[in-house]
C-alpha cells in the first residue's frame, strides 16, 4: 500500500477485550467528525500480537502519526515500543489517550465517560497533527569516566566501569587509596578488616590496563557537559595545573569525621587521651592500643555517642554509622584486651540490618551500655576523669578511664560545595550531594553525566557504598553506551536566532543542560543588536522536562515532542464545544507521581466528576502561564496542575517549584482582570495517593460550579474588567 501523505493521524481505539463501558460508535463518529483523523479503527486488544501488527500497519500507512486510545501508556507504551523497535520502526509520533483508568473505570455514567473520552481523543489528535518524527542521532564520545575519590565507593566505581569497557581516571586527594575503610579493624557484618575487604580490589586496580590512578591530586574545577567534560586538577604538593577530557564524572569523595574541638566539655584537642571513634579504629588497625599520653596499657574505655550528631549546631540528624562503629571497636578492644572494661554512654542506640546481631553479641560479652550523658571531663594528677549521668538509675558517677572515645558526626568531605559551583550539582543543607530523585534516581545528580556514590550523598555502610558504586556504573553505561550513543533525540530544541540571551534556561534547568555561549562578532548582525551570550542545548543530553520552554520569553526553546503549538492545539481540541452550561475542569498532570496516582484511582474505580479533562505533561514545570490562560480562553472554568510533592520532583527538585510560580502568577492575573484567581490551583502528591487526587479534583469541580462560567462564556472575552473590591 502507498503511504498517505497527510497531517492527519490514524486513530486506534481499544476496547480492552470488550470490557470498557464506553460507546465506541460515538467515539468513532466524533473522532471522524474532528477532521483530524485519517482513519479510525477499533480493536479489542491492541497490546496483543494482532493489535501490534495493526499498529505497525497504521504507522506505515499514515506517516508514523498514530493516536492510540486504550489503557494507561505506562502499561502499553513499553510493549509497543519494543515491538516496533525490533522491526526497525519509529514509534516517536505515537500519542496515547487513557480512556480506561482516566475515563471508563472512574465514571459510572457511560454517556459522560464517552463524552470525556471523545474530547480527550480530539485534543490528542490536534496535538498529533503537529508532531514531527524525532531524529535518530549518533554521537561518539570518549569511553572514559573520571572518578573523584579513592575510597571504597570510588574504587568499586572504577572497577565496575573498567569491567564494562571504560577507561577510568581515578583521582585521590591523599597519597593512599582506601579512604576510611582501610583503617577499620572490622567491617560488620563481614567479619574482616578494612584492609582485607580492600585487598582484592586494590590488586585488581593495580593490574587493570583501563584504570589510571592519580594520588595526591585535587580537582580544581570541571567544565563542559556529558560526553565532553574537561577536568582541571593540581598536585596537592604543588605543581602546574593539568587537564584532560572525560565523558562523565563519579563523585566518590566520601566523608570526614567531625572533630569536636568546639565542644569544650569533652576536652578534645586538649587531652591526648580523648580521641574520636575513627582515631580508635586506626589505633586498633595499627596494633597501637595504648594510652596516648604515656603509652600505658588500656584497661578502661568510655565511649560517648552522638557527639555533634542530632545537633542543630553541627549535624541535625543521625550519622547512622556511629553506633555500629562503637560496637565494632568495643568488641575489637575486648578481643585484644580480654579484661578491658568498656562503657558506651548513649541516649539512643541505632544499629540497622545485621548489626543488631553484633549489638547483642557485645552485650553478651560484657560491654556496658549506660543510657545518659557525660556532664564533665577534667584532668587530675595525670589522669582523665569523667562524670556522667545514668538516666535509668538517676545517679551521677565519676570514673577515670584510660581512653575517652567520642563517636563524632559523619560530615561530607571537604571541597564538595566548591566543586558544585563548576559542576552544577545541588547540595543539601548539611553539605552532602543532593540526590536527583530519592525514589528512583538516588545516584544521579541534577547535572547529567555526574553521579554521586557512597558517603558523599549520606552516611553509608561499606556494603551500601559498594552497591551504590555498582548501580552508578550501570547508570552511566546506559547513558554513554561505551562511547557510541545512538538514540532518538527527544528533548528541547533551541532556535539560536530567536534566543535573546536572557539565560533563564541555563539558570533554571534542573539538569544544567543549556549552556550560555559567547557570540563572536561575525554572528552579530550589528554592534547595536549584538547579544553577548546565547544559549545552546544538546538535545541528547536533555531530560525533556520542558522547564526551559515554559520560561523562555521568546519561545526559542521548545520540546520537539510537545511544542507550544502542540499543547495549545491539544487544549483547544480537548475543550472544543465547551459551553457555559457544562463547567469543565482541565487538569495538567505530571507524567511521574501524578500519573501513577491517577492510574491507581482508575484501578480502584474511585469515581470523580466526568467534567474533567486530563492533559499530560512530562513535568509540571512544562506548564506556563500562557498554557493556563489558553485553557480559560477555550472554555475551561477551572484549571488544576497535579505535580510531584515538594522536594520530590522527578526531574531534579525544581520543576514543581517553577510550576508553583507559574500558577501563582496566573492567579494574580486572573484576580487583576476580575476572573477570580481561585480558578487555578496546584496540587502536590506522591505516586500512591489516590484519595489526594480525587479530593483535589472534587475541589476544583466544586469551584467550577460555584464560580460558574468564565467571562469567555459571558460575552466579555478579551475585555479587561476591574477586580471586585
Amino acid at each position: 500500500m502507498i503511504a498517505v501523505t497527510t497531517d492527519k493521524s490514524a486513530a486506534l481505539l481499544c476496547t480492552c477485550g470488550k470490557t470498557l463501558r464506553l460507546d465506541y460508535e460515538l467515539l468513532k463518529r466524533e473522532t471522524q467528525e474532528t477532521n483530524l483523523a485519517a482513519v479510525v479503527a477499533i480493536h479489542d486488544l491492541v497490546c496483543q500480537e494482532d493489535g501490534l501488527a495493526q499498529i505497525e500497519s497504521l504507522i506505515d500507512d499514515y506517516g508514523g502519526r498514530l493516536v492510540i486510545a486504550a489503557c494507561t501508556s505506562q502499561k502499553i507504551r513499553p510493549r509497543i515500543d519494543q515491538y516496533l523497535r525490533a522491526r526497525g520502526k519509529d514509534s516517536s509520533q505515537i500519542q496515547y489517550v487513557n480512556i480506561r483508568e482516566q475515563s471508563a473505570w472512574v465514571h459510572s455514567d457511560q454517556d459522560e465517560a464517552s463524552k470525556k473520552s471523545a474530547a480527550m481523543i480530539h485534543g490528542v489528535l490536534a496535538c498529533s497533527a503537529l508532531s514531527v518524527p524525532l531524529t535518530f542521532e549518533h554521537k561518539e564520545v570518549p569511553a572514559h569516566v573520571t572518578v573523584i575519590g579513592g575510597g571504597i565507593s570510588g574504587i568499586e566505581s572504577a572497577l565496575s566501569l573498567s569491567r564494562l569497557g571504560y577507561n577510568v581516571s581515578l583521582i585521590e586527594l591523599s597519597e593512599q587509596l582506601g579512604g576510611h575503610v582501610i583503617s577499620l579493624p572490622l567491617v560488620t557484618p563481614t567479619g574482616r578488616s578494612g584492609r582485607e575487604v580492600l585487598s582484592g580490589r586494590l590488586q585488581e586496580l593495580e593490574t587493570s590496563e583501563r584504570i589510571s590512578v592519580m594520588t595526591g591530586a585535587r580537582v580544581k574545577f570541571v567544565e563542559g557537559e556529558m560526553g565532553n567534560f574537561t577536568v582541571h586538577y593540581v598536585p596537592t604538593k604543588g605543581g602546574e595545573e593539568k587537564k584532560f577530557k572525560t565523558s562523565a564524572i563519579v563523585l566518590a569523595m566520601g566523608f570526614q569525621e567531625f572533630k569536636p574541638t568546639a565542644l569544650e566539655e569533652y576536652r578534645y584537642g586538649k587531652n591526648p587521651n580523648v580521641v574520636t571513634q575513627f582515631e580508635l579504629s586506626r589505633m586498633l588497625s595499627e596494633e597501637n592500643l595504648s594510652r596516648p599520653s604515656d603509652g600505658q596499657p588500656i584497661r578502661e574505655i568510655i565511649m560517648v555517642q552522638c557527639v555533634g550528631s542530632r545537633s542543630e549546631d553541627y549535624k541535625r540528624d543521625c550519622s547512622k554509622l556511629c553506633c555500629t562503629f562503637a560496637i565494632d571497636n568495643a568488641l575489637e578492644t575486648m578481643k585484644r584486651v580480654p579484661d578491658a572494661k568498656v562503657r558506651i554512654i548513649y541516649m539512643d542506640i541505632r544499629v540497622p540490618f545485621e548489626n543488631e546481631i553484633v549489638y547483642k553479641e557485645s552485650r553478651e560479652k560484657g560491654v556496658d551500655y549506660i543510657r545518659g550523658r557525660v556532664s564533665m571531663v577534667w584532668e587530675k594528677e595525670g589522669r582523665t576523669w569523667v562524670r556522667f549521668y545514668d538516666s535509668l538509675l538517676d545517679r551521677y558517677f565519676e570514673t577515670s578511664p584510660d581512653l575517652l572515645v567520642l563517636s563524632s558526626a559523619i560530615l561530607p568531605a571537604e571541597g564538595v560545595t566548591e566543586l558544585s559551583q563548576s559542576l552544577g550539582f545541588a547540595v543539601e543543607y548539611d553539605g552532602h550531594v543532593k540526590e536527583l530523585y530519592g525514589k528512583l534516581r538516588r545516584n544521579e545528580t541534577r547535572r547529567r553525566g555526574v553521579v554521586a556514590v557512597g558517603a558523599i550523598t549520606r552516611p553509608q555502610f561499606v556494603f551500601e557504598a559498594v552497591t551504590d558504586a555498582q548501580a552508578a556504573a550501570l547508570m552511566l553505561h546506559n547513558e554513554l553506551q561505551n562511547g557510541k550513543i545512538e538514540t532518538f533525540a527527544r528533548g528541547a530544541v533551541l532556535k539560536a536566532d530567536d534566543c535573546v540571551g536572557c539565560s533563564l534556561c541555563a539558570q533554571q534547568c534542573p539538569r544544567g543542560v543549556p549552556l550560555m555561549v559567547e557570540q563572536t562578532d561575525a554572528e552579530a548582525k550589528s554592534e547595536a543588536q549584538k547579544i553577548l551570550f546565547k544559549a545552546t542545548i544538546d538535545t541528547l543530553n536533555c531530560h525533556a522536562c520542558g522547564i526551559c520552554q515554559s520560561l523562555c520569553p521568546s519561545a526559542a526553546t521548545q520540546l520537539n515532542f510537545l511544542s507550544n503549538d502542540q499543547l495549545w492545539s491539544e487544549i483547544e481540541g480537548t475543550l472544543d464545544g465547551a459551553g457555559p452550561d457544562y463547567p469543565i475542569t482541565v487538569c495538567f498532570y505530571c507524567e511521574e507521581c501524578a500519573v501513577s496516582t491517577i492510574d491507581i484511582v482508575g484501578t480502584r474505580r474511585m469515581g470523580y466528576p466526568a467534567s474533567t479533562r486530563l492533559i499530560p505533561v512530562p513535568c509540571s514545570g512544562r506548564v506556563s502561564i500562557i498554557d493556563i490562560l489558553k485553557a480559560f480562553e477555550h472554555g475551561a472554568s477551572t484549571v488544576m496542575v497535579a505535580a510531584c510533592e515538594k522536594d520530590r520532583c522527578h526531574i531534579g527538585g525544581t520543576g514543581n517549584e517553577i510550576a508553583q510560580i507559574q500558577v501563582d502568577v496566573a492567579r494574580e492575573i486572573l484576580d487583576a482582570i476580575g476572573w477570580q484567581g481561585e480558578r487555578v490551583e496546584m496540587f502536590r502528591m506522591f505516586s500512591a495517593e489516590p484519595e489526594r487526587f480525587t479530593r483535589a479534583v472534587n475541589e476544583m469541580v466544586k469551584r467550577a460550579q460555584t464560580l460558574g462560567p468564565t467571562p469567555v462564556h459571558l460575552g466579555t472575552a478579551g475585555k479587561w474588567m476591574e477586580a471586585s473590591p
